[in-house]
């Protein structure tokens, strides 16, 4: 089990601890066929750092956390605020016939958020709708204009293919470097993804994407709805290392876009050499 403290009286969101397997090394001595491998795993903690009264906290330094696996302190040799880091972010807007009266206003949140967190020089942004296919209509994008327009220009269409959007976001973030982020905005209800949900989060977590859902809930209260939906995006963001935001109204789809804006500028990314 891994702990987190820092000095001050600050409390610590730990997301996720992930292990990665920095590099294998061979070497190959031909007189004597012998064969020498070292394997060395880096464990990566994502952390957010809050007040008492959940204010986002800036501004720490290494020195301002311990990490501790199994109750033995660990020597931080990584150390990096995440904000600093070029964004990667995929879009995914849910266009099918379910939520499509609440499309217009789930369009000007999301530029507007984007207006907020976007930096043209280092950050990427890619836009996907899904219904019963997933269209990606911008690639990697560094311009505010054409991603706008890229937002503006989705449609409602049928079904629900979430998992098969996830899962295309994901794989093209595997091959992107930097902070990757998915942001989806959805009831949730998939109907025609041709992956399953286990495949969908096992695409997710190999991209080391972190997911943020926005649960649209159309009819506020609506007594005997169906909840899988809203389960199943809930799923995804607590399994990636993100968060999950029900969303009822126009301001509170606002608030939970502030609220991702403000995370992904406080985020820490703390890494250490295992001792167990």
């Amino acid at each position: 089990m891994n702990t987190l403290l820092p000095n001050s009286p600050l409390f610590l969101l730990l997301f996720f601890a992930l292990t990665l397997s920095l590099f294998g090394q061979s070497a190959t001595n031909k007189k004597d066929d012998y064969k020498l491998t070292v394997s060395v795993d880096l464990v990566g903690v994502l952390a957010t750092v809050t007040t008492t009264e959940g204010a986002f906290v800036s501004g720490l330094k290494s020195k301002d956390f311990h990490i501790y696996e199994n109750g033995q302190l660990q020597e931080i040799v990584v150390f990096a605020r995440e904000a600093d880091q070029p964004l990667r972010l995929c879009l995914l807007f849910d266009s099918s016939a379910s939520i499509a009266s609440a499309l217009k206003t789930q369009q000007d949140e999301a530029i507007e958020f984007l207006q907020s967190i976007f930096r043209p020089r280092i950050d990427r942004v890619s836009i996907f709708q899904f219904s019963d296919e997933v269209e990606q209509l911008q690639k990697f994008g560094n311009r505010l204009e054409s991603l706008n327009r890229a937002i503006r220009s989705i449609k409602p269409g049928g079904g629900t293919s979430l998992y098969d959007a996830v899962s295309l976001a994901s794989e093209s973030l595997s091959t992107q470097a930097g902070r990757k982020v998915i942001v989806v905005v959805s009831d949730g209800e998939d109907t025609t993804s041709h992956v399953s949900l286990h495949d969908c989060l096992r695409t997710t977590q190999n991209s080391e994407a972190v997911l943020y859902a926005l649960v649209v809930q159309p009819i506020k209260g609506e007594v005997g709805r169906n909840l899988a939906g809203e389960h199943t995006m809930i799923f995804l963001a607590n399994r990636t290392g993100g968060r999950f935001f029900k969303v009822s109204s126009a301001e509170s789809l606002r608030a939970s876009y502030v609220n991702i804006s403000d995370e992904l500028r406080t985020q820490y990314y703390l890494g250490y050499y295992s001792k167990q």
